[in-house]
């Protein structure tokens, strides 16, 4: 037994140790620039132990995307969960501007990772179908939110939900590409004002 477990307690520190090194080159250097071999000298292993685990590089992308959706949609619904709470703007606004930042600061790392997902997800089904998974959770979420935040509306929700989510992807993604502190300050703030204004002058 004892045997059984140091073998199961090996497998999961090989396993982290790939999926940080895969991660690591991915954000550096991007996943078409990576190879397999880089992977498992990365984490320190060899490049047998890496297909022990994992079919090939597509597989480990996989499931760093899954986790990142998981890991996504839980903030997601946490942050949610905070905002029901809150009755007035200017708490919106605090929260939002904190939340945001928090947000944005963490994109930052992971922007050259999830631009490879749009390429890769059009030769590995696999990974388009995580990518779809994660968008229909993220607004089932919000959707579940604005049911309850707006419980006497004869509004459809899902759509508004997706639209939501569509113009706060993208928002996000032009947020990232700004150069100036001074103008990223700007449509940072411009971002919550119309949050704003969709949460409380509708």
């Amino acid at each position: 037994m004892g045997a059984e477990k140091k073998i199961q307690q090996r497998t999961i520190e090989s396993r982290k140790k790939l999926l940080d090194a895969a991660y690591h080159l991915f954000v550096e250097k991007g996943y078409y620039n990576t190879n397999t071999k880089e992977i498992a000298r990365y984490a320190g292993l060899s490049i047998g132990n890496f297909y022990n685990y994992y079919q090939d590089k597509g597989e480990i992308y996989c499931v760093l995307l899954k986790k990142y959706a998981t890991d996504s949609c839980k903030a997601m619904q946490e942050l949610f969960d905070q905002l029901i709470a809150l009755e007035g703007p200017i708490a919106y606004k605090d929260f939002l501007s904190l939340y945001l930042r928090q947000l944005l600061e963490r994109a930052v790392d992971t922007k050259k990772f999830f631009e490879d997902s749009i390429v890769i997800a059009k030769e590995n089904a696999q990974v388009q179908f995580t990518l779809s998974e994660a968008e229909e959770s993220l607004i089932a979420i919000i959707e579940t939110f604005l049911r309850k935040r707006y419980p006497d509306r004869q509004d459809d929700y899902y759509i508004k939900a997706r639209m939501i989510y569509v113009i706060t992807d993208q928002v996000a993604k032009d947020i990232l590409c700004v150069n100036s502190q001074q103008q990223k300050e700007k449509y940072i703030q411009l971002f919550i004002e119309e949050i704003l204004h969709f949460s409380f002058d509708q």
